[in-house]
């Protein structure tokens, strides 16, 4: 071999072994990422062979050479496999996240279609609880969660509800901090028939609930973080006298990583349930998991539109599943 043969051999051989650069999907599973590298650095030193070889007026010694190496790598090559339909469904609904992984993991132990092993896996995850208007006796709700979610739209749609069966009705507004949020509530009350009340701190709340005798008193809270003086505070006393129900309200476009920061900042007042919200808002309803996930509470209430009493329906695994598909093509098998 003369030394022009070697200097492209010994160029061949560098291009062959050269690292390449690629860019891993990041909501692929670490297995098929590994693939995935292997595939697209196997497929990017065939492909600069082939030009190499095209273009090259090598003898039958190096010719051979390539050829062979090409062959050994189109071998090492994994074929094709099948595209992971449960991680595209749930990417595709922005669910992520440990809940993801569960979710994942569950289905991939199941029998049936992707549709069928996704229903099951979902139902084995979240928690349902749904609400009930029937109940004797005197009710307390409040409703907790960051501002702009919905809260006073849906504490004045469940207020409805328990006008529409004839129970009287007490609102009580705690958010003087958004502006009109207290006159939002006000003209909720009015329309309704209900009652209405003002308490700015948690000793003003007390005095409220003590005096309120209405079958359901709906407490509409700041939005702010639970404090000591806050009346998020004067709820979790009233606790060891009787029962409060306190819903955590979260939108329906939630992601994991917030619906976590969320859960933790409220979780001072131990909410009891959760409100999934704005589900009319989004394509990609993934708070309908992250947040009874992260917060650890049942999911209990559905709202799908601003219209009060219309748009709002106690959950169920259906109604989820419903909002799940909603929008989305459903995976295949």
């Amino acid at each position: 071999m003369n030394t022009g043969e070697r200097s492209k051999n010994n160029a061949t051989r560098e291009l062959l072994f050269a690292p390449q650069v690629y860019e891993a999907d990041p909501g692929a599973e670490p297995e098929a990422n590994t693939v995935e590298a292997l595939r697209i650095e196997l497929r990017n030193e065939v492909r600069a062979l082939r030009q190499m070889f095209s273009r090259s007026s090598a003898g039958p010694d190096l010719s051979g050479e390539l050829a062979a190496i090409r062959s050994a790598l189109d071998a090492m090559t994994p074929p094709p496999t099948k595209r992971d339909k449960v991680g595209a469904w749930l990417r595709a609904r922005g669910i992520e996240g440990p809940a993801a992984t569960r979710i994942a993991a569950s289905a991939r132990d199941r029998e049936g279609d992707a549709d069928a092993r996704l229903r099951s896996a979902i139902a084995e995850l979240l928690e349902i609880e749904a609400w009930n208007d029937d109940y004797e006796g005197r009710r307390i709700a409040a409703f907790v969660g960051p501002s702009g979610v919905g809260k006073t739209t849906t504490a004045a749609k469940l207020a409805a509800r328990a006008r529409m069966r004839g129970k009287s009705v007490a609102l009580v507004a705690c958010d003087g901090f958004r502006v009109g949020a207290t006159f939002q509530l006000e003209r909720y009350a009015e329309l309704l028939g209900a009652s209405f009340h003002v308490a700015d701190n948690g000793i003003e709340l007390t005095a409220v609930l003590e005096d309120a005798k209405e079958d359901l008193v709906v407490v509409d809270t700041s939005g702010r973080p639970p404090g000591p003086s806050s009346p998020e505070a004067a709820l979790m006393n009233r606790r060891r006298a009787e029962r409060i129900d306190v819903v955590l309200c979260v939108t329906a476009a939630t992601r994991a990583a917030d619906a976590s920061k969320i859960a933790t900042t409220f979780a001072p007042a131990r909410p009891t349930s959760v409100a999934v919200t704005k589900l009319d808002e989004t394509y990609a309803p993934s708070g309908l998991v992250h947040a009874p996930f992260a917060a650890k509470r049942p999911l209990a209430v559905l709202c799908a539109g601003p219209r009060v009493p219309e748009d709002v329906e106690p959950a169920s695994i259906e109604s989820v599943l419903h909002h799940l598909h909603a929008g989305e093509k459903e995976p295949s098998t």
